[in-house]
């Protein structure tokens, strides 16, 4: 599988010292153009699903857009995605308004020093201190609120915090600001200095993925990742009735050995962190706060919309009876004697073991 060509020539950026990184396209370029040159190296948004931190694209998602192994199609934007999108510039005039700065929209940016690794910035801030800081907007649901924390115990989501440091990387600037629209109704900003240790790790292995897995083709190895395991339930939803695969002596006791010393790491992870929570109920008991030194919130224990169903019906039988509904459901049973290759096709694959 060839790899994709990499532009060596680009645009000196004002404040950007070409032997960091120049410009290959600017603010604004066409969609399909910067679709395409994005596919030609790593920008700030692949970090995290390559080190397998993202809930929603695995590394294997990157190998077959990096390698071309799927068609370069216009594919519209989810809701989400268009909403921030359209949100972009409210976000970042706020955050001009509020700061007093100036922020100038910025182009695609390829690395002088590593011709695999880009960044996009969501634009330049010019704070009058004639330092050239790069800046990223970001919208998100009011549940991931709590992953910025609040302004006395502010916090940076890791792929936020990835992101721009990646952006330093390239660029060679030494701070970056993170503006997020958390819910509709709530600003929150992060100042993040340059951490060089952090930016020498995601060279070298960002360096060693590109060169390993997409240079040299090789298909990334599975992780336990939720976005590995939603790719392969896709990918594999239906089972061909009566194959088999059949492995060596070797790799059989291999792979039974190894599931054996998960199993028993996750015992002791999830004991270890039972115990922990089982402390916070008894700390709280009847209450539904636990907070720290300066009312810094530690955990909640609230009631949530959640039923407990079977609980309910044996405590409270007659009332069970009278809110009782009737649900409808699909008659699979139905299905299944009508539309048999239908029906096996919704039917959810298990992965089970045999001890």
């Amino acid at each position: 599988m060839a790899a994709p060509a990499m532009p060596h020539q680009g645009v000196v950026v004002p404040g950007v010292d070409p032997a960091d990184a120049t410009q290959i396209l600017p603010p604004g370029a066409d969609r399909r153009v910067w679709r395409a040159m994005r596919r030609t190296g790593l920008g700030g948004s692949d970090i995290s699903a390559l080190l397998g931190m993202s809930g929603y694209r695995a590394p294997i998602h990157l190998w077959e857009d990096k390698t071309g192994a799927i068609p370069l199609l216009d594919v519209p934007p989810s809701e989400a995605a268009e909403m921030g999108e359209l949100l972009e510039p409210v976000v970042r005039d706020r955050f001009a308004r509020v700061h007093g700065f100036e922020v100038r929209l910025a182009g695609m940016l390829r690395s002088s020093r590593w011709p695999w690794a880009f960044a996009n910035p969501d634009g330049w801030v010019d704070d009058g201190s004639g330092v050239l800081t790069g800046y990223e907007g970001k919208t998100c649901d009011k549940d991931l609120g709590p992953e910025w924390g609040t302004d006395r115990a502010p916090l940076v989501p890791d792929h936020a915090e990835l992101q721009a440091q990646w952006g330093m990387a390239v660029t060679g600037a030494h701070g970056w600001w993170v503006a997020a629209l958390i819910g509709g109704n709530r600003n929150v900003y992060r100042y993040l200095h340059r951490d060089e240790h952090l930016i020498a790790d995601l060279v070298s292995i960002t360096g060693h993925w590109w060169r390993a897995h997409v240079l040299d083709g090789v298909e990334p190895e599975p992780d336990g990742s939720r976005a590995w395991t939603t790719y392969l339930r896709r990918k594999f939803a239906v089972a061909e009735p009566g194959s088999v695969v059949q492995l060596s002596a070797e790799d059989g006791a291999a792979i039974q050995r190894e599931r054996r010393e998960a199993l028993l790491a996750e015992r002791h992870s999830k004991q270890g962190h039972e115990s922990v929570k089982n402390r916070v109920r008894r700390l709280l008991g009847n209450a539904e706060r636990l907070v720290g030194l300066g009312g810094q919130q530690i955990a909640t224990y609230k009631h949530t919309s959640r039923f407990r169903h079977k609980a309910f019906a044996e405590a409270e039988p007659d009332l069970y009876q009278q809110y009782l509904t009737t649900v409808e459901a699909t008659d699979v049973e139905r299905l299944k004697r009508d539309h048999p290759d239908i029906y096996r096709a919704y039917c959810v694959r298990e992965l089970r073991f045999t001890d």
